[in-house]
């Protein structure tokens, strides 16, 4: 089952084929005004809960801002470790 996208109004009209779908394997991020607000992901996928621990950490960094030609500190395995 490939990963797809839909809407929140698509979510809600189906939702029981997007569950059947997770079910088999599949990973459905649910958009609103155009932006991703949740995935639906089958109950125990770690590695997503790892990718958003990740992109969260990352994001914080981020917003603190880093100086004009930073060139060290992070990287994908520090990320995943913090």
């Amino acid at each position: 089952m490939p990963d797809g996208t839909v809407t929140a109004t698509e979510a809600n009209r189906q939702f029981s084929r997007l569950l059947r779908e997770v079910e088999a394997g599949g990973r459905i991020t649910i958009t609103k005004d155009g932006r991703p607000v949740a995935v639906l992901v089958p109950v125990g996928d770690e590695r997503h809960a790892a990718l958003g621990a990740a992109v969260e950490r990352f994001t914080a960094l981020t917003a603190r801002g880093l100086p004009l030609g930073y060139a060290g500190g992070i990287d994908r395995d520090d990320l995943h470790r913090r």
